[in-house]
């Protein structure tokens, strides 16, 4: 039982540094120019730049939400 409370909260302090550092993340990592946009035409340069980093952004934060999400459920299961 130690173990797995140990992990949940690990697995929470991940999730919870991916979702609070994801502008870093997608900064550093360039994560907004390996993004696909279908409605490309629909943007203007700068427009579509914001969407980009908006849309990477988010596909980060729900990332690290989902790793979080995954550690309250260990924690839960652990304290039964």
């Amino acid at each position: 039982m130690t173990g797995l409370t140990i992990a949940a909260f690990v697995l929470m302090a991940i999730g919870a540094l991916i979702n609070y550092g994801g502008k870093l993340i997608v900064k550093r990592m360039g994560l907004a120019e390996k993004v696909d946009v279908t409605e490309a035409q629909e943007f203007t340069g700068e427009e579509l730049e914001k969407y980009k980093f908006t849309k990477a952004l988010a596909r980060v934060k729900m990332l690290g939400f989902v790793i979080l999400l995954i550690g309250v459920l260990i924690l839960f299961d652990a304290c039964k």
